[in-house]
């Protein structure tokens, strides 16, 4: 008989039945262990005997001595069921008061909006490290995977869906249009779309993305706008317009923020923008991971968000 293509094919509770008899040496005792009559524990050793093709057991005054092939045996069958026993055992909580990084692929924007959290971590769990970096892609899908980083932060302009990733919607907002207060049009109470396309723009393309959300509206419009400067830099893009008759369209909450200090003159642009979702990335194979867990909890706790959704 081939003893190891049995092996392969065999039921794990004859292993299970396996290791219990072999540490008690009783049928009985087995049979109470694993919550099974005498009678069916005894069928079942008498069919991995012949399964394995050997006595296994012999019984010497009411006590199941083991074989000298079932020595060999148990040294690895043992181990292993310890092993597996630890690996199904519920998966421990996260312990914020250990020291522990969160890798976050983030724009120089999203990273601003992250403050609050950030200064919330470092208040309240300051054995928390947050570790800031830029990726070329929006989704950095393999890198979620494989636990290189934790989360990423991106923008989102309309429903998404994915088999692979999820999507925590924690911040919306809208778009505004920018200019100096030097500028022709910053003395107009409203922008006409002839206005919008007289002058030079400025891009943000966090991804280096040749066009972006205010092409897009222009284009149902049938018209396009002049790009001067392409930039993938968020919260410097503003500075780049002192001095100039450039325009800006960028979110209104780094907008509001930064228009006193620069002296620059808040505009409603003059065509629909669709609101952008900022949005926390995780692979939906750590969805379980305790770590991804309590982060996602404390982002909820900090920002509230309404609801979450499958992305690409």
């Amino acid at each position: 008989m081939n003893t190891m293509h049995n092996m392969l094919n065999i039921d794990l509770n004859l292993l299970k039945l396996f290791t219990v008899l072999y540490q008690n040496g009783s049928v009985s005792e087995t049979a109470d262990a694993l919550n099974i009559s005498q009678s069916a524990c005894s069928h079942a050793l008498t069919r991995l005997r012949h399964k394995l093709d050997n006595d296994l057991f012999i019984r010497i005054d009411n006590k199941m001595i083991p074989t000298q092939f079932s020595e060999q045996l148990a040294a690895k069958i043992l181990p292993a069921m310890e092993l597996l026993q630890v690996g199904l055992q519920p998966r421990e909580q996260f312990n914020p008061d250990t020291d522990t990084t969160y890798t976050i692929a983030a724009t120089d924007y999203t990273a601003w909006c992250l403050k609050p959290l950030i200064e919330y971590m470092h208040q309240h769990h300051p054995r928390i490290a947050i570790r800031l970096i830029t990726l070329e892609q929006r989704i950095p899908e393999e890198k979620l995977k494989t636990g290189q980083i934790d989360f990423a932060c991106g923008f989102s302009h309309q429903a998404e869906q994915s088999q692979s990733i999820f999507g925590l919607t924690w911040l919306t907002d809208s778009y505004v249009t920018l200019t100096s207060k030097q500028h022709p049009l910053a003395f107009k109470t409203a922008l006409s779309i002839e206005d919008f396309i007289s002058y030079q723009h400025i891009l943000i393309a966090p991804w280096n993305e040749g066009r972006g959300v205010v092409d897009k509206a222009l284009i149902k419009r049938k018209v396009l706008r002049d790009i001067a400067l392409t930039t993938p830099f968020g919260l410097s893009a503003p500075f780049m317009l002192i001095d100039t008759h450039w325009i800006l369209t960028l979110p209104r909450k780094y907008a509001q923020y930064v228009s006193d200090k620069l002296a620059l003159k808040i505009h409603q642009p003059p065509i629909t923008i669709p609101d952008y979702k900022l949005k926390l990335y995780s692979h939906k194979t750590r969805q379980q991971d305790p770590k991804i867990i309590w982060f996602s909890g404390i982002l909820q706790k900090i920002f509230n968000p309404t609801y979450c959704e499958e992305v690409n």
